[in-house]
């Protein structure tokens, strides 16, 4: 197994009408190695192309490469090339957003949105938290103290 980044994508055009099958040129880094240019082709035909979640200019990815052969291909093992684990980490993150959950630590997420407490900490006011939750600096309608935020989970 190799990282390596997409360096460049080319279409294969045919006669037929698309899906089209792509040359992805890659520079792979092999453990242990030195850098190496090598081309892995995908075809509709091929078992991974509904799995396969195909990656753009600059991408990283893993790869399985055979230095004997020379052949390269996606490591389906790695999540960064399957639509499956790409699905799932969507589905995560779109629960956390509709249970209106606080970012992960090492996210880099400022608000608004703002997760904010159902009541004022101050006064115990209810919190009008579709406004709050937008405001740049959140505040309780009624003693006008500030509230407690949080930055909410977001794409």
């Amino acid at each position: 197994m190799s990282s390596g980044h997409v360096v460049g994508i080319r279409l294969l055009h045919t006669s037929r009408p698309a899906p089209h099958a792509k040359i992805f040129d890659v520079r792979l880094h092999p453990k242990g190695g030195e850098p190496v240019m090598a081309e892995v082709h995908l075809s509709p035909h091929d078992k991974i192309w509904d799995d396969c979640y195909r990656p753009s200019k600059g991408d990283v990815r893993g790869f399985l490469y055979d230095p004997a052969s020379g052949q390269a291909g996606f490591d389906m093992s790695n999540g960064r090339n399957s639509w499956k684990v790409q699905n799932a980490k969507t589905d995560a993150l779109m629960q956390r957003l509709l249970e209106d959950g606080p970012a992960d630590d090492g996210d880099s997420v400022t608000g608004p949105p703002w997760v904010v407490p159902d009541h004022c900490p101050n006064c115990g006011a209810a919190v009008s938290k579709a406004k709050a939750s937008m405001d740049l600096e959140p505040q309780c309608g009624y003693c006008h103290q500030p509230l407690p935020t949080q930055p909410r989970a977001r794409f």
